[in-house]
């Protein structure tokens, strides 16, 4: 008899005896969280450690990755409301600073999250897992080319 087939008939045997009834959530479909999903087929394993609190740290460093990249986002948001402030009002020599100071804060997050990003990716237990990795410099340039485009093709 297949693994998959005999785990399957003691699950049928234990909702037959009762075993499973009234647990919490009983019925309801799990709730997946990020975690869950980064961990591939391994999902369940990682789903249940992670309610033990013993998530590996490959996927404790996931997590850590995804909200770095969602404050990535925001300093991006930051930056881009910034500039076009200064284009629509022409407050360039007050804004600038603030724009530049930014464009730092972006560039240290990104270098951050990137070091996170590659050790995450010899981390994790199957190339399958791995992600890309952020392009640092070209988002810089990205940044940079925004500021050009809205002081009308100018330096910065």
């Amino acid at each position: 008899m297949r693994f998959e087939q005999l785990v399957e008939n003691r699950i049928l045997e234990a909702i037959e005896e009762g075993v499973l009834a009234g647990l919490p959530g009983e019925g309801a479909p799990l709730q997946l969280r990020d975690a869950d999903r980064l961990a591939g087929d391994l999902w369940l394993a990682h789903h249940i450690l992670g309610n033990a609190g013993a998530l590996p740290e490959w996927l404790e460093l996931a997590r850590t990755i995804e909200g770095d990249k969602k404050r990535l986002a925001d300093i991006e948001g930051e930056h881009g409301t910034l500039v076009e402030r200064a284009r629509s009002t022409g407050e360039w020599q007050r804004l600038a600073p603030l724009i530049a100071e930014r464009r730092r804060e972006f560039a240290a997050a990104a270098r951050s999250l990137r070091m996170k990003q590659d050790r995450y990716n010899i981390e994790s237990p199957s190339v399958r897992n791995e992600r890309p990795a952020i392009w640092v410099e070209e988002r810089l340039r990205i940044l940079d080319a925004r500021v050009r485009e809205a002081r009308g093709g100018g330096g910065s």
